[in-house]
């Protein structure tokens, strides 16, 4: 038996930010780690290519109903304020 596979890709021009621990699992319930992100629009599981070459993937919400939005998780708060904020056109690809 074969069994058909779909995936989206596409591009998407983000703002990303980057947070850090909270104490808390994330939206998905596991614990945040370096190459997780949160996203309102994008699906648990979808792997988000940035300019960079760095992969991350969903396993976080912002809970406000964002559609354009990409916040990376970081270990540190230095590393989140180094990060900044940034306008960057990724590659989507949404689980099957």
């Amino acid at each position: 038996m074969k069994l058909l596979m779909l995936l989206a890709v596409f591009w998407q021009v983000l703002n990303t930010s980057a947070y850090t621990h909270s104490g808390n699992p994330t939206a998905s319930g596991v614990w945040p780690a370096v190459g997780m992100a949160a996203a309102d629009h994008l699906p648990f599981g979808t792997h988000v290519f940035l300019p960079d070459g760095t992969v991350v993937e969903i396993t976080d919400r912002f809970g406000g109903g964002y559609t354009d939005k990409l916040d990376l998780f970081r270990d540190t708060e230095d590393e989140c304020w180094k990060f900044g904020r940034r306008i960057l056109r990724c590659k989507i690809v949404t689980p099957d």
